[in-house]
């Protein structure tokens, strides 16, 4: 998930409990129960452990009462790629699994309701929390997911433990398929990498991906956000020859020597060396939609880390195709635009998606060692 936000989305208004409820309304009751100390806290944490484009983590929380808030953060996250906060929407969605997930732990099932006014566009969602839910087993998972961007063993993954991460059951309107063979694979790598290029090709996709790269320890525990290098599995003198491709005017002019294509053609061998290839498909464009595609795709990553597999997203084709459907080309040149189109058709022929599908999330799922390096999370103080 990555880049920039050229607009916002407009909420659609959903009904809200007035001041002037009844007191003898029954979920007035069931939200004035007292929940265990710390509780609220954690669930904030626990919501804050979700991924989010380039770890820029685009949330806050707060309380009502015994309620959790989940407000969107739009200026957190203004890359190129997150296209009128679609990537902040899928990130949202995670971390609303999250706390329904870790509400579960406790014995509670997290009640949500999601854009409860809409005259605060920000205001993501309220949760209520009510006794008597069965604890789920990815609880314990929650803090073990994490991005690996390794080259993955080149094996096989057993069709039961894909099917393991079967999605339809919690979200019946979200399309997930499946890409296992090894030349579709390489295919499918090969539109990545036409993607990816463009990290070297558009000076605002680069700028951004470098303002969020954190070269020491120190940084990253200071920042408490964005990409520990280390995280890129560059290894020592890649990384230090990468920090040199942080000015703009040395990639360009290595540009002229085919740069561009030569790094991007990375992702193609990150395909091939993977066991499956997930896309997961949302039925529309909305901000509801995608809050759904992130939670689907938690679900799903929470799976795949119970089930062994280490898994990676692969999105700057993902969300670059957003912005040919929208006929949104902010931020990209004259020479990219019409790119940007060919490159929505070619995805959507490979997919052969049905018509009411749009392609929302991209990733490689396979057997690797762990990363090289872990992102770390902001502190949620919560009011």
């Amino acid at each position: 998930m990555n880049d920039e936000m050229s607009g916002t989305v407009e909420m659609p208004p959903v009904a809200r409990a007035s001041a002037n409820d009844e007191p003898d309304n029954p979920m007035l009751a069931k939200n004035s129960m007292t929940l265990p100390a710390d509780f609220l806290n954690r669930m904030a944490r626990a919501g804050a452990l979700a991924p989010s484009g380039d770890n820029l983590q685009p949330w806050s929380f707060g309380t009502d009462g015994n309620t959790l808030l989940l407000r969107h953060d739009p200026h957190r996250d203004l890359s190129l790629f997150n296209v009128r906060g679609l990537a902040s929407f899928i990130a949202l969605g995670a971390a609303l699994e999250n706390v329904q997930i870790a509400a579960s732990a406790d014995a509670y099932e997290a009640k949500i309701e999601t854009f409860p006014n809409g005259e605060d566009p920000d205001l993501i969602a309220r949760v209520s929390f009510e006794a008597g839910a069965r604890p789920d087993p990815l609880a314990a998972y929650l803090g073990k997911r994490c991005t690996n961007r390794r080259l993955f063993e080149k094996r096989s993954v057993d069709p039961a433990r894909l099917a393991a991460l079967n999605i339809s059951q919690q979200f019946p309107k979200i399309g997930l398929y499946w890409v296992q063979d090894q030349a579709k694979l390489k295919t499918l790598g090969q539109l990545i990498a036409r993607a990816d290029r463009l990290i070297f090709e558009n000076q605002r996709i680069h700028s951004h991906l470098f303002s969020t790269l954190r070269w020491t320890r120190e940084e990253v525990e200071s920042t408490r956000d964005g990409l520990p290098i280390q995280s890129l599995e560059l290894g020592g003198v890649g990384s230090r020859a990468f920090r040199a491709l942080k000015k703009w005017p040395a990639v360009q002019f290595l540009n002229r020597f085919g740069f561009s294509r030569a790094a991007a053609a990375h992702s193609i061998q990150l395909m091939q060396r993977c066991s499956a290839a997930g896309l997961i498909a949302a039925p529309n464009l909305s901000p509801s939609s995608f809050l759904a595609t992130g939670r689907a795709f938690q679900r799903l990553w929470l799976l795949a880390t119970q089930a062994g597999l280490s898994l990676q997203p692969m999105t700057a084709i993902i969300f670059l195709q957003f912005r040919s459907r929208l006929k949104d080309f902010g931020g990209l040149t004259d020479e990219q635009r019409p790119f940007i189109d060919t490159l929505n058709r070619d995805l959507e022929a490979f997919f052969d998606l049905p018509n009411d599908m749009i392609p929302a999330m991209l990733f490689r799922v396979g057997f690797a060692a762990d990363p090289s390096g872990r992102t770390m999370r902001r502190d949620q103080p919560i009011s």
